[in-house]
């Protein structure tokens, strides 16, 4: 198992221009006290029976990943579209009216962005950029354990694929987004670039985008995979040793290899212009041994959470919902007249022995919400947040519990 250090060596370590994980300061959860880096992957569009049902195309998820971890089958997205999922999972936000439309035309600031005083939600008319006074679980970590102050490297990352490739379309090699007022030129991908912005829960914060130096150090792109080389980059140089790791990370693959794309601009994993699930399983087979074989997923001391960020809309039960979950402050309904709810998608959790390895859960019901609780914590993040025990935004609402002993066993 990994070493917990205390807050003087974290300290230390970042005197020493070394990465402090918040991973170092224990965790007060009893859930997976050993667990202390949290990693989640989100692909496209799919429901749960078409991604994880028989029949499915995805056969490496299915032959090689969910016999290796535990798959939750009532697992939900909280809204449609793509966006206020990814926002969910970071900051507890529930949809405003733009971020159900994904955003598609401007980067724009959210007017007026009032705090309701109501589960930290921020009442908005327009707009999808949150104001600064909206954290994020950057912002909870940044706190447990201080950016470096020379390198800017925090104990969080976001890996984005794709993100770079085309610095003009994507708005910097790093932190790509455009500048607030200006058109997204990430909604398609071209055919050499498929990163998209509203696949980055991050970059829709101003606590986040404007401490410029931070962003650049953490939201990063993935880093690339040849067939002679495997896979290179950000990814690997970071996996290499459990002190480089993050404590907290999100990968979002391009918009073929997530499988939103049926049809591929940008290059695809599974080959030439393949996309949806087959492209998705395709870069699974190419990225997923990476993670697995990295020091601190083999110590036992990593999480990784396969998910889907909605339903496909139009499918059976495709706006379905969980967990009691609000609407919030902005909108009476999800996206395309749905309610609460982003359909039932499923999430494979791989933690080693920390799960039932080769099971189905099917008694747990959990949502994007639960996701982020679970990583809050997981990561020892125990005060603040919208109930005053570490918990963002509706992470904290009532209904909303972590990922409890049906996924992670209490251990012996």
């Amino acid at each position: 198992m990994g070493k917990a250090l205390t807050r003087s060596t974290v300290a230390a370590a970042a005197m020493l221009g070394t990465v402090a994980t918040a991973g170092s300061v224990a965790s007060a959860s009893s859930i997976a006290p050993d667990i202390h880096h949290v990693v989640v992957i989100n692909l496209e569009n799919e429901s749960f029976n078409a991604s994880f049902g028989r029949g499915s195309v995805a056969t490496y998820l299915n032959s090689t990943l969910v016999p290796a971890g535990v798959l939750i089958t009532h697992y939900f997205g909280t809204a449609h579209l793509s966006l206020p999922n990814y926002i969910a999972q970071v900051s507890g936000q529930a949809p405003a009216p733009d971020t159900q439309t994904d955003c598609g035309a401007t980067f724009a600031a959210m007017t007026p962005g009032r705090d309701t005083g109501t589960l930290g939600q921020v009442r908005v008319k327009h707009g999808c950029v949150y104001p600064a006074s909206v954290p994020t679980i950057a912002a909870q970590l940044d706190e447990l354990s201080p950016p470096d102050q020379a390198t800017h490297r925090a104990s969080w990352r976001a890996y984005m694929e794709d993100m770079g490739v085309d610095p003009v379309r994507d708005g910097g090699t790093a932190c790509g987004h455009p500048a607030i007022g200006d058109p997204n030129t990430t909604n398609f991908a071209s055919t050499k670039d498929g990163y998209a912005a509203r696949h980055n829960g991050f970059v829709w914060f101003r606590s986040v985008i404007d401490h410029a130096a931070e962003c650049r150090a953490n939201v990063v792109g993935l880093g690339r995979w040849t067939k002679r080389a495997g896979a290179s980059g950000n990814l690997v140089d970071d996996l290499a040793s459990e002190a480089t790791t993050p404590a907290f990370a999100t990968i979002s693959p391009s918009l073929c290899n997530d499988g939103h794309d049926e049809t591929c601009a940008s290059p695809s994993a599974a080959g030439g212009t393949v996309g949806g699930l087959r492209a998705a399983d395709a870069w699974l087979h190419r990225w997923m041994p990476v993670l697995l074989a990295s020091p601190a997923y083999q110590a036992g001391s990593m999480a990784i959470v396969i998910t889907f960020d909605e339903a496909e809309i139009g499918g059976a039960g495709s706006g379905a919902a969980c967990c009691q979950e609000q609407s919030g402050p902005n909108v009476t309904s999800a996206g395309f007249g749905f309610g609460p709810g982003g359909g039932r998608v499923g999430a494979l959790v791989l933690a080693g022995t920390h799960v039932p390895v080769g099971t189905k859960n099917t008694t747990g019901h959990y949502n994007h919400y639960s996701l982020l609780r679970t990583a809050e914590d997981l990561l020892g993040i125990t005060s603040g947040g919208s109930d005053g025990q570490g918990h963002l935004g509706m992470a904290g609402s009532p209904g909303v519990t972590s990922f409890g002993a049906d996924v992670f066993p209490a251990a012996p």
